[in-house]
């Protein structure tokens, strides 16, 4: 961060958690270093969580801020950056994501339209997959672009108007702040520490713009195996976190897990009965693949947009077991 004498306005920090991210985090540094954003009015603090990699080394060969906080979990490392900042906005991206290089300019202009506006703490936009990502990975992304592989949430589906919601991508934010003098991430959150501090603002009128033309590319899940894991620590986390709150964080949530259990009891009834239920449930899925395949295929163009229904199974079952399974695991 340049000396107070060279400031003359904003001021921002950009926070970037890493772990284990020596293959990727070169590429978010160098995007950083390329913004168009005035270099003396803004600094990147890198916080590692304790890489076993090559990390740290990658790391200094950049000019950011090295924080080393091994054992930490993302909500801990994530409050470890907010705590080295001392300008107007906290921004967040993540290491194995790529900025444009107007992407801090275009997110303080945005934040800057609502400066009157109190409730309004930060703004977003979202993550797409990266152009030479494997193909499995960028069909990924388009599908979770749909309203069924979203939940109709602004952090991965495709919307296209600025509007005011209650969450955005945390690889993608920039906050006011100030909000931090009130609200702290949960240092026990580990996944889903974002989903926690936004639903606590929006629990107390806050929210954040979305702006759909502030993009950044994002190394999505390149494996079926790593897309299961990773939708069902999403369910656990979002379990923990409604059991926390006493309250639904994502209106969505339980509903992978009602899904299961009600096709789980049609396919009992129907083997001691003979087929009813679940044929009836495969023709009421069907337009809900259709339209998914389709809204896929016509962003990548290719046969592996045929795997969309079953990669959206995957996706509800492996989510579904998750928030099952947080509900009755009492750790974090």
């Amino acid at each position: 961060m340049a000396p107070d004498s060279e400031r003359d306005g904003v001021d921002v920090t950009v926070v970037v958690v890493t772990y284990n991210s020596a293959g990727t985090v070169a590429e978010t540094l160098a995007s950083l270093a390329e913004q168009t954003y005035p270099a003396a009015r803004y600094e990147v603090v890198v916080v590692d969580g304790g890489s076993t990699d090559a990390t740290r080394d990658v790391v200094a060969e950049f000019d950011a801020t090295l924080v080393e906080a091994d054992g930490a979990g993302i909500g801990a490392c994530r409050n470890r950056g907010v705590d080295l900042a001392d300008g107007d906005y906290v921004a967040f991206t993540d290491s194995d994501c790529r900025v444009p290089p107007t992407w801090l300019a275009s997110l303080v202009a945005r934040m800057e339209e609502y400066a009157d506006e109190d409730s309004v703490v930060g703004v977003g936009g979202p993550n797409v997959a990266f152009e030479d990502d494997p193909t499995f990975a960028r069909v990924v992304g388009s599908l979770q672009r749909t309203v069924f592989g979203s939940g109709g949430s602004p952090q991965s589906k495709s919307i296209d108007d600025e509007r005011l919601v209650e969450s955005v991508a945390a690889c993608n934010v920039l906050y006011r702040r100030e909000v931090f003098e009130a609200y702290r991430y949960d240092d026990d959150v580990n996944v889903g520490e974002d989903a926690d501090l936004h639903y606590r603002l929006a629990r107390d009128g806050h929210r954040f713009c979305y702006a759909p033309d502030i993009v950044v590319r994002h190394h999505l899940t390149p494996t079926v195996g790593a897309f299961a894991r990773k939708s069902r620590s999403y369910g656990r986390a979002m379990a923990h976190l409604q059991r926390r709150h006493g309250a639904l964080v994502r209106w969505y949530a339980p509903l992978p897990t009602l899904a299961l259990l009600a096709g789980g009891a049609a396919a009992a009834r129907d083997a001691l009965k003979g087929p009813k239920y679940v044929p009836l449930l495969c023709l009421a899925y069907c337009p809900v693949a259709a339209s998914a395949t389709r809204a896929v295929y016509r962003e990548q163009r290719t046969p592996l947009a045929l795997l969309v229904p079953l990669l959206l199974l995957l996706q509800y079952a492996a989510y579904g077991v998750g928030f099952a399974e947080g509900l009755v695991d009492t750790t974090t």
